[in-house]
């Protein structure tokens, strides 16, 4: 029987096409529901800008994409810091809700009565609900970087965004994720050219395999949306693949997060960090 007979099937929009550049199109693929694009472009233009460009400053390159890491590797900490610079902050939710039974149609309200003094009278339930955190919040735009972690960090995400959207906190959400296939052939080509021109490193373990069928992806998401678990929260995916790739031959540096420092860094892969080393800072 159809998953449709259990969910909310959602169908997809595209007004993406229409609203963004077309170098962020030909960059990322995209899915898309309740017009995401276009109510986000509308309703919240800075927030929605500083979205244009971080997509738009982006390259996936072998350097970070044979860098281990999952869900706080360098690609997560490479975006959220970018949307952090531009204002963006992490952020949670808590709903703490009361009910209150009034007898007799005309009864004094609570609001009627700022103070509180009658609200123990008639207060019948009050619930305090913790909520997710998302990532990177700004205006009413909320935005997660889900680059290789476990799937349910997706399930974590979108229940966020379908509360807090249910509340009127939000009027959008984005998914920056990876393509399962693009990423697993493209790391896997990457490092066989570069064992082909290193060849005493034959043998030795691909760095990022990318095979597990079980970690966050632009297809598991897929999946997720269109099943309808957001409600009607309106969402822009956005997928990271082959054709984000800057083309470029791995030189055999990874990016190492520095946390004293606070900052992303290129080093050797395969040798110790020397201590006189001059950092090339990987930012966007």
């Amino acid at each position: 029987m159809s998953l449709c007979n259990y969910h909310m099937c959602m169908i997809e929009t595209y007004t993406y096409q229409r609203v963004l550049p077309e170098t962020i199109l030909e960059k990322y693929c995209f899915l898309e529901t309740g017009s995401a694009t276009q109510i986000a472009s509308v309703v919240d233009e800075d927030a929605f800008k500083d979205v244009i460009d971080v997509l738009g400053g982006f390259s996936l390159t072998g350097q970070l994409l044979l860098t281990k890491g999952g869900s706080r590797g360098p690609i997560p900490r490479l975006i959220d810091g970018a949307f952090e610079s531009r204002g963006w902050i992490e952020a949670r939710v808590d709903l703490y809700k009361r009910a209150f039974l009034f007898p007799g149609h005309n009864s004094p309200t609570v609001k009627d009565d700022p103070l509180g003094t009658r609200a123990n009278e008639v207060l019948i339930s009050e619930t305090y609900q913790q909520g997710y955190s998302v990532d990177n919040v700004k205006d009413r735009i909320a935005l997660d970087v889900e680059w290789n972690p476990k799937d349910g960090n997706l399930d974590r995400d979108f229940s966020a965004y379908r509360a807090w959207h249910q509340e009127g906190l939000i009027d959008a959400a984005i998914l920056i994720t990876r393509i399962q296939d693009d990423t697993k052939k493209l790391a896997k080509q990457i490092w066989d050219e570069f064992v082909e021109r290193n060849p005493q490193l034959k043998g030795k373990a691909q760095p990022v395999e990318y095979g597990t069928t079980t970690t966050a992806n632009f297809e598991k998401a897929r999946e997720r949306v269109l099943r309808g678990d957001l409600g009607t929260c309106p969402i822009l995916v956005v997928g990271i693949g082959e054709q984000t790739w800057d083309g470029l031959p791995w030189d055999g540096r990874k990016v190492q997060y520095f946390k004293g420092e606070g900052f992303l860094a290129l080093v050797d892969s395969f040798e110790e960090i020397p201590p006189d080393i001059t950092y090339e800072i990987v930012s966007i």
